[in-house]
């Protein structure tokens, strides 16, 4: 999630108030936001993603502002016509279609705004926008510019430019070869073999989205009008982001002007679309129906006050029924329920008390994640360490680096990442993985995972399902098979259960140094000591003794012994009694 880091200066001069570290790590959590820490001049806090516009210290103290009643109501923005035009290319539609743009004037950037400017921007571009690629965002010196703007695709040759940071021109597919920001987002428009640029009326670079700015609009603390140009693939973000970045940014001051932007081909809003919109919109909220959800009892005069405090406007226009005035910059208000969660923020997370749900039956802990928790006692008993790693991975660790054929599994249907594309069916090549990583530690090394694999099941009702497996490694100089078979053998004698062990012959062991293990008939896992091939591709230099096994049959097994119908009380009573035994026997 997004942290966003705050001067206490500059904050308590957008509120209005003299106020101390300790007051607002007390009170800021309650207002719906993860305190992460402070240092001698400011903090940090954790910003959920439904929230971007408190993604800069202008729209923290905004926010705060309302909720301590300093200043509450609907925001009033000074917004008049006469900004600038933009007009559209044809030839844009099909490589990143949508652009709008505003001017600021007035602004007044003192060294933390325009710090401020870029954290929201950042922010911005990372999160709501999806890393780039719905939208982003270029900030520039208006005063530079001359009108109307051409947002047009260009060649990768056809101009040069100087981009931001950069001492010397260059063409778009240099740019995308040589600048930072070129390599990291170049994949978002490289395809297309044309590339977007927005320029003035002299046929001036001011942006190449959603790449990079042009130096020449470089904006500074000297900059007294900015212009806000918007772009990308989905018109809803686009407006959304325009909307958030100017009402944030003339929280210090600022006459904003609408631009236009004049297309040469449809669009869901028209040929000639007007930014920004920054009228509130009107919600009805039923409060008998927002109290039940919550679970506090609240008048209607007091729900009236606990709005503006969110900086809402609200009217009773019928018994029951308030209509909520939503300031442009929420753009995450989509439902009556987010009105509601609004409405028990302002009345306090502290003051709700809890109650015992009137419900007919009592939770409790799933008896196999009981089971699994005394497994994770027994190793930790036996001198492992417990690891976690991912459920996804991919073909190449658990099917060739263990030696083993590729077998049918669940595929992620659009990876992000090579390294996962798969969800993994066994654990063992991840503790392999684990053991590579730490080379540098001192040996003995014994680590262990009790966690899911996911297994292909046609019965199930998405065509797969999870499998909860234990496994364990032990790398040193002396790690052999019978280490492997002790730690299975302790392992089920604190179970109460005893094991036999058959040779098997598996790929990822050293021939003749490698078992099945047996319960009650079943094969419940396997043990040996882990193929040469596979610790010579990780980098290993010690032997390593391997045991799998699946809990989900070991408890189930417990479970048939015990004479129950397997709660969870039954199975831990059992698993105790059965630890207790193996105790006193020594």
């Amino acid at each position: 999630m997004p942290v966003v880091s705050v001067r206490l200066r500059d904050f308590c001069s957008l509120i209005g108030l003299d106020l101390s570290i300790d007051d607002l790590k007390d009170r800021m959590p309650m207002m719906g936001v993860a305190w992460e820490r402070e240092y001698e001049d400011g903090f940090d806090v954790e910003v959920f993603p439904n929230r971007p516009d408190m993604f800069s210290v202008e729209g923290l103290a905004r926010a705060y502002a309302g909720f301590i009643g300093v200043s509450e109501g609907l925001r009033r923005y000074d917004v008049r016509e006469g900004g600038p035009t933009v007009y559209v290319d044809r030839g844009i539609e099909s490589v990143r279609p949508y652009i709008l743009v505003a001017l600021i004037d007035g602004v007044n950037l003192s060294e933390y705004a325009l710090e401020s400017v870029i954290q929201l921007q950042e922010k911005l571009h990372i999160s709501y926008c999806r890393d780039r690629r719905k939208a982003s965002i270029g900030i520039h010196d208006a005063g530079r510019l001359e009108y109307p703007l051409t947002y047009r695709a260009v060649r990768g040759d056809e101009l040069r430019f100087k981009p931001l940071d950069f001492d010397d021109e260059l063409t778009p597919e240099e740019i995308l070869e040589k600048h930072p920001k070129g390599i990291a987002y170049g994949h978002l428009v490289r395809s297309y073999g044309s590339y977007p640029i927005l320029m003035d009326a002299r046929g001036r670079v001011l942006s190449m989205p959603p790449i990079i700015n042009g130096e020449f609009t470089r904006v500074t603390t000297a900059t007294k009008r900015l212009l806000v140009d918007i772009t990308g693939l989905d018109i809803d973000v686009v407006s959304s982001v325009m909307k958030i970045l100017v009402c944030n940014i003339c929280e210090r001051g600022g006459v904003i002007y609408t631009g236009e932007s004049i297309y040469e081909y449809d669009t869901p809003l028209g040929r000639r679309v007007k930014a920004p919109i920054l009228e509130p919109y009107r919600m009805e909220l039923n409060l008998d129906r927002a109290c039940k959800l919550i679970g506090v009892n609240i008048g209607v005069d007091d729900a009236l006050k606990l709005l503006r405090r969110m900086r809402y406007d609200a009217r009773i226009i019928d018994r029951g029924i308030i209509e909520v005035y939503v300031p442009p910059y929420r753009v995450d208000i989509m439902h009556w329920v987010d009105l509601a969660e609004d409405l028990l923020i302002a009345f306090g997370y502290d003051k709700v008390e809890p109650i015992i749900p009137a419900i007919a039956t009592i939770g409790g802990e799933n008896p196999l994640e009981l089971f699994t928790r005394k497994v994770r006692e027994v190793m930790v008993g036996l001198g492992f360490q417990e690891v976690m790693t991912y459920i996804l991975s991919n073909p190449r660790d658990q099917f060739d680096l263990m030696r083993t054929s590729r077998s049918p599994c669940v595929e992620i249907g659009n990876p992000k990442t090579l390294e996962f594309t798969i969800c993994r069916l066994w654990l063992l090549p991840c503790l392999m993985r684990v053991l590579a990583s730490n080379k540098h530690n001192p040996y003995p090394q014994r680590i262990f995972e009790a966690d899911d694999v996911v297994v292909l099941d046609p019965l199930s009702e998405t065509g797969a399902r999870n499998l909860r497996k234990l496994a364990a490694t032990s790398a040193h100089v002396e790690a052999d098979f019978a280490e492997a078979k002790a730690v299975a053998e302790a392992l089920m004698r604190c179970l109460g259960l005893r094991a036999s062990y058959k040779p098997i012959s598996h790929p990822s062991f050293i021939e003749g140094r490698a078992a099945s293990i047996e319960v009650d008939g079943v094969e419940v896992g396997f043990l040996g000591e882990i193929h040469p091939e596979i610790l010579e591709k990780l980098g290993l230099e010690n032997p390593v003794a391997a045991v799998e096994v699946n809990l989900e049959s070991l408890y189930h097994i417990v479970r048939k012994r015990s004479g129950s119908v397997g709660s969870a009380y039954e199975v831990s009573n059992r698993f105790k009694a059965s630890k207790s035994a193996h105790t006193s026997t020594g």
